[in-house]
């Protein structure tokens, strides 16, 4: 074997190499990743790590309503949608109530400043969220409406209320608050609802949602899908 057919064999074996080693396999990625706060809001999550979340209402018991289940199960599916920010460790009613001997808790002595002190230093708090039911109307109708945007003459139930959400910040004693108008929720009279509260309390939670999600849609708005390329190929 000449040196010319020597020198083109290891030419040939480095161009081979160079198209193995240059061959790259890439497969798409689709995954979900957080999403960051409303631009206005996110001084106030600067540096909070730990957030805790409390109802509070100031309105009188309503008959076969149970108010302080509504306002907990809200407060419970706040818990759960503010646990979307990265990092954030959140603090559920239960627990703050437990640290209080579960006292009643009003528009008043939530934001007192012993109330924030303790929540600062006992349960070591960077920031609350404060879900707070203002008004309340219930009335019944002898008319209902129907699914298809008429109305049917049997009796309906038509509740009005008022949601504010604050969220406080503990250390800045910076606040931002979410208020809707009065949100209403009219719907037909149901057998069970002489028989317990269960239909008006599902109604109260269906009036109430949609203040929730546009606040949480701002302060921990949900995951947002992306796609990336990965290399799959090499070692």
């Amino acid at each position: 074997m000449n040196l010319l057919t020597i020198t083109s064999l290891f030419l040939t074996a480095i161009l081979l190499l160079q198209g193995c080693t240059g061959s790259r396999s890439f497969e798409l990625v689709e995954f979900r990743a957080p999403s960051r706060p409303d631009p206005e809001l996110s001084p106030m999550l600067q540096d909070v790590k730990r957030i805790g979340v409390l109802s509070i209402t100031n309105i009188e018991p309503v008959r076969d309503l149970d108010i302080e289940k509504v306002m907990g199960r809200l407060a419970d599916g706040m818990a759960q949608g503010l646990a979307r920010l990265p990092d954030a460790n959140i603090i559920t009613q239960d627990e703050i109530r437990w640290h209080f001997n579960y006292a009643a808790f009003d528009s008043l002595n939530a934001l007192a400043p012993q109330t924030r002190a303790t929540l600062r230093e006992v349960l070591e708090l960077d920031a609350m969220v404060y879900v707070e039911l203002n008004s309340l109307q219930a009335q019944v109708t002898p008319v209902s409406p129907t699914p298809y945007g008429g109305i049917a003459p049997t009796p309906g139930l038509d509740l009005s209320v008022k949601l504010q959400v604050t969220l406080f910040n503990l250390h800045t004693d910076a606040v931002w608050r979410h208020t809707q108008g009065q949100q209403r929720n009219w719907q037909p009279i149901q057998v069970q609802l002489f028989g317990g509260g269960d239909q008006t309390e599902r109604q109260l939670m269906s009036a109430l949602a949609r203040p929730l999600r546009l606040f949480l849609r701002r302060v921990a708005p949900p995951p947002q899908k992306q796609v990336r390329h990965f290399e799959i190929s090499g070692d």
